[in-house]
Protein backbone atom coordinates (compact mmCIF):
# COMPACT_ATOMS: atom_id res chain seq x y z
CA UNK A 1 0.00 0.00 0.00
CA UNK A 2 1.59 3.68 -1.26
CA UNK A 3 1.91 6.11 1.42
CA UNK A 4 -0.64 7.99 -0.01
CA UNK A 5 -3.43 5.37 0.61
CA UNK A 6 -2.27 4.85 3.89
CA UNK A 7 -2.99 8.72 4.82
CA UNK A 8 -6.14 8.54 2.23
CA UNK A 9 -7.48 5.73 5.11
CA UNK A 10 -5.94 7.83 8.27
CA UNK A 11 -8.32 10.65 7.20
CA UNK A 12 -11.11 9.21 6.60
CA UNK A 13 -10.84 7.45 10.29
CA UNK A 14 -10.15 10.95 11.33
CA UNK A 15 -13.02 12.49 9.52
CA UNK A 16 -15.03 9.43 10.84
CA UNK A 17 -13.96 10.56 14.88
CA UNK A 18 -14.59 13.94 14.54
CA UNK A 19 -18.10 12.67 13.52
CA UNK A 20 -18.46 10.59 16.77
CA UNK A 21 -17.31 13.62 18.76
CA UNK A 22 -19.36 16.26 17.73
CA UNK A 23 -22.37 13.68 18.08
CA UNK A 24 -21.26 13.44 21.94
CA UNK A 25 -21.04 17.10 22.11
CA UNK A 26 -24.46 17.08 20.78
CA UNK A 27 -25.82 14.96 23.23
CA UNK A 28 -24.20 16.87 26.24
CA UNK A 29 -25.34 19.98 24.91
CA UNK A 30 -29.22 18.54 24.66
CA UNK A 31 -28.44 17.33 28.27
CA UNK A 32 -27.19 20.33 29.65
CA UNK A 33 -29.96 22.55 28.11
CA UNK A 34 -32.90 20.33 29.41
CA UNK A 35 -31.13 20.28 33.26
CA UNK A 36 -30.46 24.16 33.26
CA UNK A 37 -34.38 24.65 31.74
CA UNK A 38 -35.66 22.60 34.71
CA UNK A 39 -33.33 23.51 37.62
CA UNK A 40 -35.30 26.96 38.16
CA UNK A 41 -38.96 25.19 38.73
CA UNK A 42 -36.88 22.70 40.70
CA UNK A 43 -35.22 25.25 42.88
CA UNK A 44 -38.62 27.09 43.71
CA UNK A 45 -40.43 23.80 44.61
CA UNK A 46 -37.40 22.65 46.71
CA UNK A 47 -37.63 25.80 48.88
CA UNK A 48 -41.10 26.14 48.97
CA UNK A 49 -41.33 22.74 50.95
CA UNK A 50 -38.35 23.46 53.22
CA UNK A 51 -40.55 27.05 54.05
CA UNK A 52 -43.60 24.49 54.64
CA UNK A 53 -41.68 22.47 56.75
CA UNK A 54 -40.13 25.18 58.55
CA UNK A 55 -43.90 26.72 59.20
CA UNK A 56 -45.38 23.36 61.13
CA UNK A 57 -42.00 22.79 62.95
CA UNK A 58 -41.93 21.93 66.49
CA UNK A 59 -40.24 24.06 68.65
CA UNK A 60 -36.84 22.16 69.24
CA UNK A 61 -35.24 22.06 72.47
CA UNK A 62 -31.82 24.18 72.91
CA UNK A 63 -29.37 22.24 70.89
CA UNK A 64 -26.08 21.04 72.18
CA UNK A 65 -23.23 21.80 70.31
CA UNK A 66 -22.53 19.57 67.66
CA UNK A 67 -19.62 18.46 65.12
CA UNK A 68 -19.50 20.18 61.44
CA UNK A 69 -20.69 16.16 60.91
CA UNK A 70 -21.34 13.34 63.19
CA UNK A 71 -19.79 10.25 63.28
CA UNK A 72 -21.23 7.32 61.67
CA UNK A 73 -23.10 9.66 58.93
CA UNK A 74 -24.32 7.70 56.07
CA UNK A 75 -23.60 9.89 52.95
CA UNK A 76 -25.08 9.82 49.57
CA UNK A 77 -22.49 10.08 46.89
CA UNK A 78 -23.69 10.92 43.56
CA UNK A 79 -20.82 10.58 40.36
CA UNK A 80 -21.20 10.61 37.00
CA UNK A 81 -22.46 7.15 35.09
CA UNK A 82 -20.81 8.28 31.82
CA UNK A 83 -17.11 8.56 30.64
CA UNK A 84 -15.21 11.43 29.11
CA UNK A 85 -15.89 13.94 31.49
CA UNK A 86 -12.40 14.30 33.09
CA UNK A 87 -11.33 14.36 36.65
CA UNK A 88 -15.30 14.39 37.39
CA UNK A 89 -15.03 11.48 39.96
CA UNK A 90 -11.79 11.07 40.55
CA UNK A 91 -12.43 14.79 42.55
CA UNK A 92 -15.85 12.89 43.72
CA UNK A 93 -13.16 9.91 44.74
CA UNK A 94 -10.42 11.98 46.84
CA UNK A 95 -13.74 13.43 48.96
CA UNK A 96 -14.68 10.57 50.07
CA UNK A 97 -11.54 9.23 51.05
CA UNK A 98 -11.39 12.45 53.04
CA UNK A 99 -13.96 11.80 54.54
CA UNK A 100 -13.52 8.08 55.55
CA UNK A 101 -10.40 9.23 57.30
CA UNK A 102 -12.06 11.77 58.99
CA UNK A 103 -14.86 9.27 60.07
CA UNK A 104 -14.13 5.94 60.18
CA UNK A 105 -17.82 4.87 61.06
CA UNK A 106 -19.09 6.50 57.72
CA UNK A 107 -21.31 4.60 55.51
CA UNK A 108 -21.52 5.69 51.96
CA UNK A 109 -23.60 5.21 49.13
CA UNK A 110 -22.26 5.10 45.36
CA UNK A 111 -24.66 6.43 43.36
CA UNK A 112 -22.37 5.73 39.90
CA UNK A 113 -20.85 2.34 38.43
CA UNK A 114 -17.89 4.62 37.66
CA UNK A 115 -17.43 6.17 40.68
CA UNK A 116 -17.55 2.98 42.87
CA UNK A 117 -14.48 2.01 40.82
CA UNK A 118 -12.58 4.46 41.46
CA UNK A 119 -13.50 3.97 45.85
CA UNK A 120 -11.79 1.16 47.64
CA UNK A 121 -14.69 -0.87 47.74
CA UNK A 122 -13.63 -4.17 49.78
CA UNK A 123 -15.28 -2.49 53.28
CA UNK A 124 -18.79 -3.03 54.06
CA UNK A 125 -19.15 0.50 54.69
CA UNK A 126 -19.19 1.41 51.26
CA UNK A 127 -22.41 0.40 48.47
CA UNK A 128 -22.78 0.54 45.09
CA UNK A 129 -26.41 1.50 44.01
CA UNK A 130 -27.86 2.12 40.75
CA UNK A 131 -26.39 5.54 38.83
CA UNK A 132 -28.09 8.34 36.86
CA UNK A 133 -26.69 8.89 33.46
CA UNK A 134 -29.51 11.57 32.09
CA UNK A 135 -32.06 13.46 33.14
CA UNK A 136 -34.63 11.41 31.71
CA UNK A 137 -33.89 8.86 34.10
CA UNK A 138 -33.92 10.74 37.39
CA UNK A 139 -37.46 9.70 38.34
CA UNK A 140 -36.28 5.67 38.70
CA UNK A 141 -32.81 6.79 39.87
CA UNK A 142 -34.27 8.71 43.08
CA UNK A 143 -36.76 6.15 43.77
CA UNK A 144 -33.76 3.15 44.10
CA UNK A 145 -31.94 6.17 46.23
CA UNK A 146 -34.51 7.30 48.87
CA UNK A 147 -35.30 3.72 48.71
CA UNK A 148 -31.18 2.05 49.96
CA UNK A 149 -31.48 5.88 51.84
CA UNK A 150 -34.36 4.01 53.95
CA UNK A 151 -32.82 0.43 54.13
CA UNK A 152 -29.36 1.95 55.66
CA UNK A 153 -30.09 5.45 57.84
CA UNK A 154 -31.86 3.36 60.42
CA UNK A 155 -29.07 3.74 62.57
CA UNK A 156 -27.04 6.52 61.24
CA UNK A 157 -26.56 9.70 63.49
CA UNK A 158 -27.36 11.68 60.39
CA UNK A 159 -27.55 11.85 56.69
CA UNK A 160 -25.76 13.31 54.36
CA UNK A 161 -25.52 14.36 49.81
CA UNK A 162 -22.32 14.54 48.35
CA UNK A 163 -21.88 15.72 44.68
CA UNK A 164 -20.01 17.76 42.53
CA UNK A 165 -21.76 21.89 42.51
CA UNK A 166 -20.77 24.91 40.34
CA UNK A 167 -18.23 25.83 43.11
CA UNK A 168 -17.07 21.63 43.78
CA UNK A 169 -17.27 19.63 46.06
CA UNK A 170 -20.88 20.02 47.74
CA UNK A 171 -22.32 19.05 50.68
CA UNK A 172 -25.93 18.90 52.10
CA UNK A 173 -27.47 17.51 55.26
CA UNK A 174 -30.59 15.72 54.51
CA UNK A 175 -31.37 14.31 57.82
CA UNK A 176 -32.48 14.90 60.70
CA UNK A 177 -32.51 18.47 60.49
CA UNK A 178 -33.16 20.68 56.99
CA UNK A 179 -31.73 23.98 56.69
CA UNK A 180 -34.66 26.15 56.34
CA UNK A 181 -34.56 28.57 53.30
CA UNK A 182 -33.07 32.38 53.79
CA UNK A 183 -33.94 36.10 52.03
CA UNK A 184 -32.03 37.61 49.76
CA UNK A 185 -29.61 39.15 52.70
CA UNK A 186 -28.82 35.59 54.02
CA UNK A 187 -31.11 35.73 56.56
CA UNK A 188 -33.05 33.01 57.89
CA UNK A 189 -36.85 33.36 57.56
CA UNK A 190 -39.34 32.94 60.65
CA UNK A 191 -42.58 31.64 60.58
CA UNK A 192 -44.24 34.89 61.39
CA UNK A 193 -42.27 35.46 57.77
CA UNK A 194 -43.65 32.73 55.88
CA UNK A 195 -47.57 32.45 57.06
CA UNK A 196 -48.98 28.72 58.11
CA UNK A 197 -50.14 26.85 55.23
CA UNK A 198 -53.38 25.28 54.49
CA UNK A 199 -53.50 21.44 55.06
CA UNK A 200 -56.11 19.02 56.35
CA UNK A 201 -53.71 16.73 58.06
CA UNK A 202 -52.42 16.37 61.78
CA UNK A 203 -49.63 18.27 61.84
CA UNK A 204 -47.36 14.87 62.61
CA UNK A 205 -48.39 13.35 59.51
CA UNK A 206 -47.97 16.65 57.37
CA UNK A 207 -44.33 16.93 58.95
CA UNK A 208 -43.31 13.70 58.02
CA UNK A 209 -44.90 14.15 54.69
CA UNK A 210 -42.88 16.90 54.24
CA UNK A 211 -39.94 16.38 55.72
CA UNK A 212 -40.08 13.15 53.05
CA UNK A 213 -40.59 15.88 50.14
CA UNK A 214 -37.86 17.79 51.05
CA UNK A 215 -35.16 14.77 51.30
CA UNK A 216 -36.61 13.86 47.67
CA UNK A 217 -36.39 18.04 46.16
CA UNK A 218 -32.84 18.39 47.80
CA UNK A 219 -31.10 14.98 46.16
CA UNK A 220 -33.60 15.52 42.93
CA UNK A 221 -31.52 19.10 43.23
CA UNK A 222 -28.17 17.21 43.89
CA UNK A 223 -28.24 15.21 41.03
CA UNK A 224 -29.48 18.32 38.55
CA UNK A 225 -26.53 20.24 39.74
CA UNK A 226 -24.55 16.70 39.09
CA UNK A 227 -25.76 16.73 35.82
CA UNK A 228 -25.20 20.15 34.86
CA UNK A 229 -21.66 20.11 35.91
CA UNK A 230 -20.56 16.63 34.75
CA UNK A 231 -22.09 18.20 30.84
CA UNK A 232 -20.24 21.08 31.23
CA UNK A 233 -16.83 18.98 32.27
CA UNK A 234 -17.69 16.63 29.08
CA UNK A 235 -18.24 19.42 26.44
CA UNK A 236 -15.05 20.67 27.55
CA UNK A 237 -13.48 17.42 26.76
CA UNK A 238 -15.30 16.57 24.02
CA UNK A 239 -13.90 20.69 22.40
CA UNK A 240 -10.49 19.23 23.25
CA UNK A 241 -10.94 16.11 21.54
CA UNK A 242 -12.14 17.97 18.71
CA UNK A 243 -8.87 20.16 18.74
CA UNK A 244 -7.08 17.68 18.88
CA UNK A 245 -8.33 15.75 15.44
CA UNK A 246 -8.55 19.19 13.84
CA UNK A 247 -4.93 19.59 14.69
CA UNK A 248 -3.82 15.66 13.70
CA UNK A 249 -5.90 16.37 9.94
CA UNK A 250 -4.07 19.69 9.55
CA UNK A 251 -0.88 17.60 9.82
CA UNK A 252 -1.73 14.57 7.97
CA UNK A 253 -2.94 16.83 5.03
CA UNK A 254 1.05 18.81 5.23
CA UNK A 255 2.51 15.38 5.07
CA UNK A 256 0.34 14.85 2.48
CA UNK A 257 0.89 16.97 0.31
CA UNK A 258 4.36 16.90 1.02
CA UNK A 259 4.75 13.45 -0.14
CA UNK A 260 2.60 13.78 -3.09
CA UNK A 261 5.34 16.53 -4.09
CA UNK A 262 7.90 14.18 -3.65
CA UNK A 263 5.91 11.38 -6.37
CA UNK A 264 5.55 14.12 -8.62
CA UNK A 265 9.46 15.26 -8.78
CA UNK A 266 10.29 11.68 -8.54
CA UNK A 267 7.51 10.90 -11.74
CA UNK A 268 9.69 13.99 -13.57
CA UNK A 269 12.87 13.17 -13.02
CA UNK A 270 12.11 9.75 -14.13
CA UNK A 271 10.40 11.23 -17.52
CA UNK A 272 13.03 13.39 -18.03
CA UNK A 273 15.59 11.04 -17.73
CA UNK A 274 13.90 8.61 -20.08
CA UNK A 275 13.86 11.60 -22.81
CA UNK A 276 17.84 12.20 -22.44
Amino acid sequence: MSARSEMRERADLLSELRQIVQAMKNVAFAELQRVTRALPALDEARESVLRALDSVRQDPAPAQPQPVVAPGTLWLAIGADRGFCGAFNARLAAAIEKLRCDDPQARVLIASRRLAELVDGTTPQIASIAGCSSIEDAYPALEGWLAAIDRAAADAREVRLLHVGEEGIAIRRLLPALEAPRDAHGARQTRTEIGKPLHYLPLPDLRSALVRQAVRLLVQTGLYRSLEQENRARLVQMQRAQDHLDELGRKLRRRYAVVRQAEITNELELLMTSIG
